[in-house]
């Protein structure tokens, strides 16, 4: 287990969704390596898009990866996901070469939610 907070905080929320080094690679734009070397802590300065990508990747907050103070965001949650849910997002935005099928198999295409937008509007 890496000893480094933020790195700590890394591995251990990767793990507890299931995801391997390069699939939060891949979601955040870097390679497996360099998730790796968060994770020991041996770069210990990431770019704050970066931060912001990993935290979305880690259903967490920049704010909680970096040790700050945050406030409880749970009461605002509107649409709780599972954790099946969150993998589920996870893989698909782990694939975006898939997207498109994936979107075709589900009827869920951008002209769709457009037009289902428009009409609850």
């Amino acid at each position: 287990m890496p000893s480094n907070d933020m790195g700590t905080k890394i591995h251990t929320l990767r793990e507890k969704l299931g995801l391997t080094l390069e699939q939060v690679g891949n979601a955040v734009g870097v390679g497996k390596s360099t998730v790796r070397k968060w994770e020991t802590g041996m770069i210990a300065n990431m770019r704050r898009d970066k931060i912001a990508d990993l935290a979305k990747v880690l259903h967490t907050t920049p704010a909680y990866l970096m040790g700050w103070p945050e406030e409880d965001k749970s009461k605002n949650e509107v649409f709780p996901t599972s954790e099946k849910e969150k993998k589920l997002v996870i893989a698909y935005r782990s694939h975006p070469e898939m997207q498109t099928a994936i979107d075709k198999l589900l009827g869920i295409d951008d002209t769709y939610s457009t037009e289902k937008d428009s009409k609850n509007a």
